[in-house]
């Protein structure tokens, strides 16, 4: 089984192709990038995930109709399905 990583840099549009259609290709994070997305949600939490946090849409507000509706920490999750 082929193992494709995505690194953010290296992935190729035929390897996501292959992926989408042959089952033996398996898709891996690269560490790197698993650390990198973990450090743009540690930014996010702390800068937009919390009630006193200035409006950012689709982070603490609704959208469409609501985009100018905060929405409290605690019913983010309900908004977020």
């Amino acid at each position: 089984m082929q193992t494709i990583t995505i690194d953010g840099f290296t992935l190729t549009a035929q390897q996501v192709v292959n992926v989408a259609r042959a089952p033996q290709f398996r898709v891996a994070l690269a560490d790197s990038s698993r650390a990198a997305l973990k450090q743009s949600r540690d930014y996010i939490e702390s800068t937009w995930m919390h009630d006193e946090a200035p409006m950012m849409y689709s982070f603490n507000t609704g959208v469409g109709l609501l985009k100018d509706t905060r929405i409290k920490v605690e019913h983010i999750e309900l908004f977020q399905t």
